[in-house]
């Protein structure tokens, strides 16, 4: 698709990876996630967001659960200038001489990678283990996402005990049907793609992904740890990602997720398993614009979420501790964190931000204005 100099090429998730280098993304959590917070970092060099993970089962059936649970804007991707992967042809030089000079041998033009102004995507994923429920939740979403993705990573108790999340990354076939299922419903074009966990058993991972990518997975996105491993007591496994990266043998675009909190460790990531996409959660919730380069939550970007979170009406608990995250390398004492963290209005909030000088007077008046509609 072609693109002006105010026009941006909208291309699949898949594409992006495939083709564009530095490719960064918004991990999909649980609860976190919801409109403001992912327009806050498509704002700072994070192409690909996720929803929060959403149960399939409940988002086909109950109007009341997909109202509250997912929300969009025409706003909410992001647009980036970025290199292509390859070099396109040197540009010939014109010779207006009307015969060529024999025996004289100029070398060929440089090439140089082209950069594109490119808009960002939006992937819902959902927790299934019924194909059916899967492709009901993800006919119903597909007008307004760029993706659907297939959670087999969520490690929590209650998640493994409901067959979902980690309880399909020893359910090959499962997941296989899972996948197929939906790109069935969908078209075979819109893009459906898995998250996974590494396994202790390296067969496991092999055959989970080789089965993902057998029905139709159009990328794989890669945690570096087992289901078994905290986030806190575990450091993430490059090597097993690289592993799981090689299993799909270059057939798909892989995403590497883990333990990436600053620009840097994304790179680092993205070099030690020779990945398509870097990743983060954790990361990105303390600081939305890390993978920009900053070393903590500029103003503007704590600014630009407050202002989105009053417009859009996020519910008050939610903002306050995306704020507290956001802040977490700005409090002087404990003593600042407990009193921040005991809060327990939008006004609290806002009047301690502005008495920190947080906010400026025009973000204070934008905001204002926003807050009366909640």
């Amino acid at each position: 698709m072609a693109a002006t100099v105010d026009e941006a090429l909208e291309l699949s998730p898949q594409d992006l990876l495939r083709d564009y280098e530095g490719i960064n993304a918004c991990a999909p959590m649980v609860r976190y996630g919801k409109l403001p917070f992912r327009e806050t970092v498509a704002q700072y060099k994070t192409q690909l967001v996720w929803t929060p993970m959403m149960l399939a089962a409940e988002f086909s059936r109950s109007a009341t659960a997909r109202d509250s649970e997912f929300s969009t804007s025409k706003t909410e991707r992001g647009t980036f200038w970025l290199n292509e992967r390859h070099c396109g042809d040197g540009a010939a030089e014109w010779d207006a001489s009307p015969e060529p000079q024999r025996g004289v041998h100029s070398p060929p033009a440089p090439s140089r990678k082209r950069q594109r102004r490119v808009r960002g995507r939006v992937i819902i994923q959902f927790a299934a283990n019924d194909p059916v429920q899967l492709a009901d939740a993800a006919e119903l979403v597909q007008p307004w996402v760029d993706g659907i993705d297939l959670n087999c990573g969520c490690p929590q108790k209650w998640a493994y005990q409901e067959g979902i999340g980690c309880a399909l990354l020893r359910k090959p076939e499962l997941v296989h049907d899972l996948v197929r299922t939906t790109k069935a419903r969908l078209g075979w074009n819109f893009p459906v793609s898995v998250k996974i966990r590494v396994d202790d058993d390296k067969s496991r991972t092999n055959e989970l992904v080789t089965s993902a990518v057998a029905a139709g997975a159009d990328f794989i996105s890669v945690h570096g740890r087992t289901r078994h491993q905290s986030s806190e007591a575990h450091p993430v496994d490059p090597e097993a990602i690289a592993f799981a990266a090689s299993c799909a043998k270059g057939v798909v675009p892989i995403v590497a997720n883990g333990d990436v909190f600053t620009r840097e460790e994304g790179e680092n990531l993205r070099r030690q398993t020779g990945v398509q996409g870097v990743m983060s959660a954790r990361g990105l919730l303390a600081n939305p614009a890390l993978f920009s380069g900053y070393a903590q939550t500029p103003p503007e970007a704590l600014q630009h979420f407050v202002r989105l979170s009053t417009a859009y009406g996020l519910i008050f608990p939610l903002f306050h501790r995306h704020v507290s995250y956001m802040l977490e390398n700005h409090f002087a004492t404990r003593r600042d964190r407990i009193y921040f963290n005991s809060l327990a209005s939008y006004a609290g909030v806002l009047d301690w931000l502005d008495d920190q000088g947080f906010l400026g007077d025009a973000a204070v008046d934008t905001i204002a204005s926003g807050i009366n509609r909640i």
